[in-house]
């Protein structure tokens, strides 16, 4: 029997819980897994920010948990070291690991790394704070771990707000926890424009000396947050001051490693934290002022 509408709620669904921040969705997650797992561990990327304003918002939810925690490579380009996960995975059992996907984009070994994961009954989550409409919109990231959770204002003009979300939910979701944070942004128009940015100001970048553009290809299903490069041959922070006086918003994401990382032997938190810079590539931003940005940008570095 075919109904004339769907009726099975049981199927293709997820449970959101909007939350303050994708911080506090990050606790609730850790917290779920600590009631089952209470000699837990949490494996974590060895690229985590930290700020005098912000603390760490990887973290600090990791830390306040009181569970124990070890790092995973990743090299200067953000990229999984696959043998070091399975290596750090293979010496503990009741291990959470959290994959995080950086400025919108996926790991190019995305799909395996989830499959041998889950084919290792490993519980895993994704950090989609920067990616979510990768999640939505693109369907590239966010569906195959346990949880995935989202920071609302990396893509949308708001304030603030997070989401925590349950890829597998054994009961029905509660309707009064559902994120309406403004729904009549049309996702995906910026969703749209964002790859469309990104396209446009790469390839303005690729042909300025003295960066490196870290994604040089936006595979279909990627949102991008903002266009990480690599700075060269000149003081990374120096460069963001200077461009932000002129009135280009630059940003130094993960610009300052937590100090458990202080040692790390991985190219992600030795190497890149140290030049890494993010150019805007949002809705608000025309073809006009990227092309300006990228004159102003090349008469800095190559005057």
């Amino acid at each position: 029997m075919i109904t004339k509408k769907a009726e099975n709620k049981g199927i293709y669904r997820r449970s959101w819980q909007y939350t303050d921040s994708a911080r506090e969705a990050w606790s609730k997650i850790i917290t779920e897994y600590r009631k089952d797992h209470p000699a837990g561990k949490i494996l974590l990327p060895s690229y985590i920010g930290w700020s005098s304003n912000e603390g760490s918002g990887i973290f600090d939810s990791v830390k306040d948990s009181g569970l124990e925690f070890a790092f995973y490579g990743l090299d200067a380009h953000l990229e999984i070291d696959f043998e070091d996960l399975k290596d750090k995975v293979s010496k503990a059992t009741d291990q959470l690991v959290l994959l995080v996907h950086y400025f919108g984009f996926t790991d190019p070994k995305y799909i395996e790394i989830c499959e041998w994961l889950d084919d290792k009954k490993v519980l895993f989550v994704e950090d989609c704070a920067h990616a979510w409409l990768t999640d939505l919109v693109g369907g590239g990231c966010g569906r195959k771990g346990a949880y995935a959770f989202y920071s609302l204002h990396k893509l949308l003009p708001v304030e603030g707000g997070g989401v925590m979300v349950n890829n597998f939910p054994h009961s029905e979701p509660d309707p009064s926890a559902n994120p309406f944070f403004g729904l009549s942004y049309d996702l995906h128009e910026i969703y749209s424009i964002r790859r469309s940015n990104y396209i446009f100001l790469s390839s303005l970048l690729k042909n300025i000396k003295g960066i490196e553009v870290i994604y040089t290809e936006l595979q279909d299903g990627i949102c991008p947050q903002t266009l990480p490069v690599i700075v060269e041959n000149y003081d990374r922070s120096q460069l963001y001051h200077e461009m932000n006086e002129k009135g280009y918003g630059l940003v130094s994401l993960y610009h300052t490693m937590i100090t458990q990382l202080a040692d790390s032997p991985f190219g992600a938190a030795t190497d890149l934290s140290k030049r890494i810079i993010n150019f805007p590539v949002h809705q608000d931003v025309s073809e006009g002022q990227m092309t300006d940005m990228v004159q102003e940008l090349n008469g800095i570095l190559n005057a």
